[in-house]
């Protein structure tokens, strides 16, 4: 995802790769496979396999073997990486064999900011601050998140004065006490231009319920977790795929661009010229949203508005609030969420 806050007048942007749930089988279905280096040839041991924004994950072990069971998302892209290897992303199934996978080593300026993170205390101590800011958020869930490896996150200390870069070797673990999450967050890249104040970040995120939570009876964690859940992207894109945008609070104007002698003028026009449209007639999983280069003003129960920017022609979603994160550039509510505030794609709300 792509997000801008344009409310306070300062620019935030930051993208969340988040891949999109395309169906379900009524069978169990287990993929098998072996990791190895691409050049080498070597087995892998320890690569993450996983479906992005999702429980589903496991590592391969010594020999770089793995199983994983996509039932519930065997339409969905397969993320395979490793550290110190290029992540490859698996969009297809070949076939029901054993799978071989290559990964091909990759080159990470992680190393030369290692090496400039020494006896850098102090700036270190105001550049994580500044990290958890924008990377965990500053919304009512982020009071009870920590990141609990911050010793693997490391900055480019002085070479650039206007952008800072974050940089992790291992994955960036963060435990969220307020929705009942441990969150894995592979952190591709992070940049913050401190002269516009816009973070831009990409990687992929998997989730591991707290178990202590999932046997609890404190009612307290479905609560917090419905109201991160209502208003959300998730919860907007399920509504506009059932077709009851009104029903669950969304209100939605389209802007389009006025050329006049003064300038450019925005009118609003009504929520019914708003297209979306299978992606073939035969896949009932798949809708594209169309509001080609115009701007969406969605309003939840008249609170929290939000504006989206389409950054493609079409932008696909599925029937569970996943869409395409490339496709869209978000400003105000939605675009303020960050890590406290994501839920698995496998959420279900509570009636």
């Amino acid at each position: 995802m792509v997000f801008k806050d344009n409310i306070h007048m300062v620019k935030h942007a930051v993208f969340i790769s988040l891949l999109l749930y395309l169906g379900t089988t009524a069978y169990s279905q287990v993929i098998k496979g072996t990791v190895f280096d691409a050049e080498t040839k070597r087995s892998i041991p320890h690569a993450a396999v996983y479906i992005d924004g999702t429980f589903v994950g496991t590592s391969s072990d010594e020999e770089g073997a793995f199983e994983l069971d996509i039932t519930n998302f065997a339409f969905a892209p397969i993320s395979i990486r490793a550290i110190g290897y290029e992540t490859l992303l698996l969009e297809s199934i070949p076939s029901k064999e054993a799978l071989k996978i290559y990964l091909t080593p990759g080159f990470f300026e992680i190393d030369e900011a290692e090496v400039q993170a020494k006896n850098l205390s102090k700036q270190r101590k105001a550049y994580l601050k500044l990290f958890r800011r924008e990377f965990i958020g500053t919304s009512r869930n982020q009071k009870q998140c920590q990141i609990i490896n911050e010793d693997d996150i490391t900055f480019n200390y002085g070479s650039d004065k206007d952008t800072l870069k974050a940089f992790a070797r291992n994955p960036i673990q963060v435990y969220n006490g307020s929705l009942g999450y441990v969150v894995t967050y592979y952190l591709d890249k992070f940049e913050y231009d401190r002269y516009n104040s816009i973070v831009f970040f990409q990687g992929d995120i998997v989730f591991t319920e707290d178990l202590a939570i999932k046997q609890s009876t404190d009612h307290s964690f479905a609560s917090r977790r419905k109201r991160t859940y209502l208003g959300s992207s998730m919860h907007f894109f399920r509504a506009l795929w059932d077709n009851n945008l009104d029903i669950n609070g969304f209100t939605v104007v389209k802007y389009v661009r006025d050329m006049s002698a003064l300038g450019i003028r925005l009118t609003d026009i009504p929520i019914a010229y708003i297209k979306y449209e299978d992606i073939v007639e035969e896949d009932e999983n798949r809708k594209y949203l169309i509001i080609n280069d115009e701007l969406l003003t969605i309003h939840y129960k008249y609170v929290d508005q939000s504006t989206i920017q389409s950054l493609k022609p079409r932008v696909l979603f599925g029937k569970n609030g996943f869409f395409d994160p490339s496709g869209l550039l978000w400003y105000g509510y939605m675009g303020e969420l960050r890590i406290a505030d994501m839920l698995p794609y496998e959420y279900e709300l509570e009636k």
